[in-house]
């Protein structure tokens, strides 16, 4: 059984849903990365450098997570069941 509060919650409501989210993380990604890479990359075991690290890595995968699912959605979005086609010339009263 399935925890009931896990699959009710905000987060995955909001996910691949929230631009807001999206547009933050797609400029936070890029400059973890760009930050480790300049900074760190000759230290990596640091520990600025392993907390930079797992920052980035954190943002990416979610990112990633908001990528998919928006995809799940857009996918679900497109479909289109035969029962809810109507004839553009069908009267709704006939």
């Amino acid at each position: 059984m399935e925890c009931q509060t896990c699959t009710r919650s905000e987060f995955w409501q909001k996910l691949g849903r929230c631009r807001r989210c999206i547009r933050q993380l797609a400029v936070l990604s890029p400059l973890g990365w760009t930050s480790w890479f300049i900074f760190y990359r000759h230290s990596p075991t640091t520990i600025e450098a392993i907390t930079l690290f797992v920052a980035a890595s954190s943002m990416t995968l979610l990112l990633l997570a908001h990528g998919i699912r928006a995809w799940q959605l857009g996918i679900k979005a497109n479909r289109i069941k035969p029962a809810d086609k109507k004839s553009p010339t069908q009267m709704p009263g006939k």
